[in-house]
C-alpha cells in the first residue's frame, strides 16, 4: 500500500527509442513512479486505494505484468527482495501465533506519510493482545 521509494526506479536511456506514442532520446532518465502505479485504477480497479489482501489469494498475476513492483523489475531488480520476502513471512508468523495486531488509541487511521523520494508513516502505533 505505501511504497517506500517510489521514485527509486530510474534509468538512462541507453539508445534513442519509442515507447507507445513517445519519442525517447539517448541519455534521458526515464523514471517510472511507482506509488502511481500501485494505485492505478486502470489496474486495480475502483478500489485500488484500499487494503486487499484477498487479490492474491489465488496465486496468479490477475493484474498487468509489472502493475505491482515494490522492488523493480527486470534485471536491476532489488537483489535484497527474496530474503525481504522471507523474513516479512518468518516474522509474521512468528507474531500472528500469539498476538492479534489491534488499534489503539494513538493509532493513525488512514497513516500520515511524510517524504519525498522515500515515504514512511509519520508514526504507527499497534497493540498486540494476545490470542486465547
Amino acid at each position: 500500500m505505501y511504497p517506500l521509494a517510489t521514485l527509486a526506479n530510474a534509468r538512462r536511456c541507453m539508445r534513442a527509442t519509442k515507447i507507445g506514442d513517445y519519442q525517447v532520446e539517448e541519455g534521458v532518465e526515464v523514471m517510472c513512479d511507482t506509488w502511481t502505479l500501485h494505485y492505478d485504477k486502470k489496474i486495480w480497479g475502483e478500489d485500488a486505494e484500499e487494503f486487499k489482501p484477498e487479490r492474491w489469494e489465488n496465486g496468479e498475476d490477475h493484474f498487468y505484468k509489472g502493475g505491482f513492483i515494490p522492488f523493480g523489475l527486470g534485471p536491476r531488480q532489488c537483489v535484497g527482495m527474496r530474503l525481504a520476502y522471507m523474513e516479512e513471512k518468518l516474522l509474521l508468523s512468528h507474531i500472528l501465533r500469539k498476538y492479534d495486531f489491534v488499534p489503539g488509541p494513538k493509532t493513525q487511521t488512514p497513516l500520515k506519510l511524510v517524504g519525498m523520494r522515500t515515504t514512511q508513516p509519520e508514526s504507527v502505533w499497534m497493540h498486540l493482545k494476545n490470542r486465547d
